[in-house]
């Protein structure tokens, strides 16, 4: 042992005249406490070899569980909520249809039967009336258990991972010649209408000019600028024709945003919903379907439809002939509902027509 190791101390009592060095801590012990630090590292083996087999079991066993499972499972019980939501409303609206032809049937049975017994009464009824009598009769049956002018569709938007039914109601091909039914026809699809519309700047590198129906982004740079409209939509059926006066080499995003609720974030809107391009949409303010080719041009003219009856927004691109439809849902958008306009590229400019 040389003389400098004997001045070493000891690194747990201090005592000088150490007599062992670890090479893994760098600390010299005496001999006491050395055979502890060994036995303090044997423990940490053991320790370790716990470790090693509780992850073997967990690899082996059923327990293990990546988290990415949470995920999907999540995914999975908001798509069931959603179909359980689409096949309510669905049901409901097949059960009013049903209580509504019964009521019609009803109707009608009684007419017959009027016929019926006013025929009895006289005596006055041959083979003919009875055949045209069970001819009535099965039609009013094949009128609620077998309708043609009632049917279940499915929807089959392109940009919708889970197709939405409906039902849908329409007047019957060809009226029953023995038989005239008080028929109740399916509520008529109400008009569009058009109001005056002109833009309002959120915030953002932009402009507004002829009359407020042109709004340019400003900016030598590109950045986000957002602009909305004057009027707000809570009801019926409205329509907003643009037309592209310019355009860079980005898209331009037309939709809709709710005025309802405070605005967190400038750039993050969760009530965001429309297109940047037909195959990139916004929904709850998250981008789905990534990027894709360049669609718009200038001196393109599309028209922005919002249905505030069925809850939805439209966009039709003329040149192409094109239509796109997006479901919104109301408590992640509620009424009143607002244009929004988005524009990226310096020089991007779009009017009101």
């Amino acid at each position: 042992m040389t003389l400098e190791a004997e001045r070493k101390a000891c690194a747990t009592c201090s005592k000088t005249g150490s007599t062992a060095m670890c090479y893994g801590c760098q600390q010299t012990f005496c001999t006491k406490h050395f055979i502890k630090h060994r036995s303090h590292l044997s423990q940490q083996m053991k320790n370790f070899h716990q470790k090693q087999d509780i992850f073997h079991q967990d690899l082996v066993g059923d327990t293990f569980e990546h988290p990415l499972l949470e995920s999907i499972q999540a995914w999975e019980r908001k798509s069931i909520s959603r179909i359980q939501e689409i096949a309510g409303k669905t049901r409901n609206d097949l059960q009013q249809w049903i209580e509504k032809t019964k009521s019609q049937v009803q109707d009608s049975l009684k007419q017959i039967d009027e016929q019926v017994q006013s025929s009895e009464k006289t005596d006055n009824y041959t083979e003919l009336d009875f055949t045209r009598w069970n001819k009535q009769l099965e039609e009013l049956r094949d009128l609620l258990e077998k309708p043609s002018n009632v049917s279940i569709v499915e929807d089959e938007k392109p940009w919708s991972v889970i197709r939405t039914i409906k039902l849908i109601e329409k007047r019957p091909s060809v009226a029953s010649s023995l038989l005239e039914l008080t028929q109740v026809d399916a509520c008529p699809e109400k008009p569009i209408e058009s109001h005056p519309e002109s833009f309002v700047i959120m915030f953002g590198p932009c402009k507004l000019s002829d009359n407020d129906h042109v709004v340019t982004h400003s900016n030598y740079r590109a950045g986000l600028s957002q602009t909305t409209g004057i009027n707000q939509y809570s009801s019926g059926r409205h329509s907003i024709t643009f037309r592209v006066e310019n355009k860079g080499n980005k898209n331009i995003f037309l939709g809709i945003i709710s005025s309802s609720h405070k605005i967190i974030s400038p750039t993050f809107d969760y009530s965001v919903h429309g297109w940047w391009n037909l195959d990139h949409t916004i929904i709850n303010g998250e981008s789905k379907g990534g990027e894709s080719n360049e669609l718009l041009e200038k001196d393109d003219q599309l028209t922005l439809v919002i249905d505030c009856e069925e809850q939805q927004i439209e966009l039709e691109h003329h040149r192409t002939k094109r239509r796109v439809h997006l479901q919104i849902k109301h408590d992640v958008c509620p009424y009143p509902w607002k244009i929004l306009v988005r524009l990226l590229t310096a020089g991007d400019s779009i009017r009101i027509v």
